[in-house]
């Protein structure tokens, strides 16, 4: 029997596959570990069971435990979500096809979702009691309720997950066990104000040469369909085949593809003539304060703030809470567009507050940041870059760097008025803080061009999607592997220094 450890490897859908695949390669030069693989899609386990690179202890189609299955135990339900200490209906809220986004297709029972759900806890538990791996290797969870899934199981079962998680850093990500990357801000509230170094001063100039360039990365995600009519006939070949039988396929007859693509468009264009016609596209001078809508459907807000999903009904709940000499200042993500842009109905409802300027996606978000006097977030990069800007920054969710003084969390919407009132009237920057947590960051961040890897690993997906030609993605993969080498090798070192207990 092998003496090796058994490492799991999450193989989800788009580039994930084969960024991870890129990352063992390189960890099965050390000969210690056995790999199993979890496979979410049939093109890529295709290619899986073809390639040579890795040879997988076992490779297993996830979506075999739900398929053509029509009833679900309530009793097992319960007795997981018991057992594990789950929130299983939170757990399902993060999944974009059950509720509030890609539904367009098909509207889920609440029967059909627990087939689903209990079907896949029953082989995840399977699994991880049976093989028992050490670490688990996957995405950072959110994308959808499987990996979600996973990832809690583990935690409650003490089982390490690695994930690469955006910090915000340009061209730097941290390789982390958590959603949260907690190791960063624990050492933060570590050191605190025993920091005793010489002082390095940060501040707007810093951000401007290390904010990260990731929308733009991300819009250039381009499978090689550069024309219209090679984009309509590449549409008319997925349309001509058989779709998978997972549950995110649900509905999508050829009918209802062509008619939800021939919609989307036309709202599109609606939209965008909106925003353009009825949105500010300059600041005036006046006192205001910062909100930034995040992109929707995001992992980052499904996942690790699920009770502020809904950000129309949150603006007027920030526009309530404003000292009444201020203004809020409301601005759409430009990723939204490859997002179909949100409705009209949620554009106006923004618009129609009283005491709120709403901006067009195009106006400069350092600029913005440059006349305000304080950010209101969710979470994210804003709040990581107004830090820079050394201004006061108002957050509901959970951010590696909401240790710092600068940063005041909200735990209830009672209490944000009096808080809004309070930072405005009593902040003050810790630029003896800032230069401790720029430190930190910097031990902690590893130099991967995390995006840029994604987007060739796009790329190859839709080669192996498309193509089906087991020669042609092994080729482009060989290509990946060589081009990104130096960083697969460091992203593997890091996950075994991390797996040893070492930061």
């Amino acid at each position: 029997m092998s003496e090796n450890e058994t490492m799991l490897v999450w193989l989800d859908f788009g580039p994930y596959p084969y960024l991870h695949l890129g990352i063992i390669s390189k960890l099965s030069e050390l000969k210690k570990f056995d790999f199993i693989g979890i496979v979410t899609r049939k093109q890529n386990m295709s290619f899986f069971e073809k390639q040579k690179i890795i040879k997988f202890k076992k490779l297993i189609y996830y979506p075999d435990c739900y398929i053509n299955k029509s009833t679900y135990n309530m009793n097992n339900l319960k007795n997981i979500e018991d057992k594990f200490g789950l929130n299983i209906w939170l757990n399902i809220f993060s999944d974009r096809s059950f509720n509030k986004f890609w539904t367009d297709f098909h509207k889920f029972t609440r029967e059909e979702i627990l087939i689903i759900i209990e079907k896949s806890l029953s082989f995840f538990v399977d699994i991880l009691e049976k093989e028992k791996p050490k670490m688990i290797l996957m995405q950072t969870p959110g994308e959808n309720v499987s990996g979600v899934l996973l990832y809690e199981l583990a935690r409650k079962m003490n089982i390490q997950t690695f994930m690469m998680n955006d910090i915000h850093y340009k061209n730097h990500i941290h390789v982390s066990n958590n959603t949260k990357s907690s190791e960063i801000s624990n050492e933060i509230k570590r050191i605190g104000n025993n920091f005793e170094e010489s002082l390095e001063i940060y501040d707007k100039k810093f951000i401007h040469n290390h904010s990260n360039d990731n929308v733009k990365i991300i819009s250039g995600y381009d499978p090689r369909i550069k024309s219209f009519s090679q984009k309509i006939k590449h549409y008319m070949k997925r349309l001509s085949n058989n779709l998978e039988p997972i549950y995110l396929n649900v509905g999508k007859t050829k009918y209802n593809l062509m008619k939800y693509r021939l919609l989307s468009s036309f709202k599109v264009k609606k939209r965008q003539k909106f925003l353009d016609n009825y949105t500010e596209k300059t600041l005036k001078n006046e006192k205001f304060l910062y909100f930034p809508l995040q992109s929707e459907p995001e992992a980052s807000i499904l996942m690790n703030t699920p009770f502020y999903t809904n950000q129309i009904n949150l603006v007027e709940t920030i526009a309530k809470s404003i000292p009444i000499n201020y203004v809020l200042y409301v601005k759409e993500h430009p990723f939204q567009k490859h997002k179909l842009w949100r409705s009209i109905d949620d554009y106006k409802k923004i618009k129609n507050i009283p005491n709120v300027r709403f901006l067009h996606p195009s106006v400069n978000a350092q600029e913005v940041l440059e006349k305000s006097k304080g950010v209101i977030t969710i979470s994210g990069a804003t709040g990581f870059e107004a830090l820079f800007y050394h201004i006061p920054i108002i957050m509901f969710g959970d951010e590696y760097y909401d240790k710092l003084s600068m940063v005041t969390k909200i735990e209830t919407f009672d209490e944000l008025p009096y808080k809004i009132r309070n930072v405005l009237s009593n902040f003050e920057f810790n630029g003896k803080e800032l230069s401790m947590f720029v430190k930190v960051l910097k031990e902690f961040a590893l130099p991967v061009q995390y995006y840029s890897i994604l987007k060739d690993g796009v790329l190859i997906s839709a080669i192996q999607r498309n193509q089906n030609n087991f020669e042609l993605t092994n080729l482009e993969f060989k290509k990946f592997l060589k081009k990104w080498e130096e960083e697969f090798t460091l992203l593997a070192k890091t996950i075994l220094v991390r797996s040893s207990g070492i930061n």
